[in-house]
């Protein structure tokens, strides 16, 4: 892999981590309002979705410092 795409690659998945962030967040304030119905279970799947998205990001993030330092040594 070429490191113009190891880096886009890289920067993709910082800011979707980022995303997530907020999402969650924004996410956390309207079901604490009531604005997403927490009935049926909506609040915790798209939660849930959320939290699946952000891992995916950091794990990228993991796997694209590894392959860049093999051995393990992410710094």
């Amino acid at each position: 892999m070429s490191e113009p795409t190891i880096q886009r690659i890289n920067l993709v998945s910082f800011v979707t981590g980022l995303l997530a962030i907020v999402l969650g967040v924004l996410i956390g304030i309207l079901g604490v309002w009531e604005v997403i119905p927490t009935g049926d279970g909506l609040l915790w799947k798209i939660l849930g979705t959320d939290a699946i998205v952000f891992g995916g990001a950091v794990l990228t993030n993991l796997a694209i410092a590894c392959y860049r330092k093999p051995g393990g040594r992410i710094a």
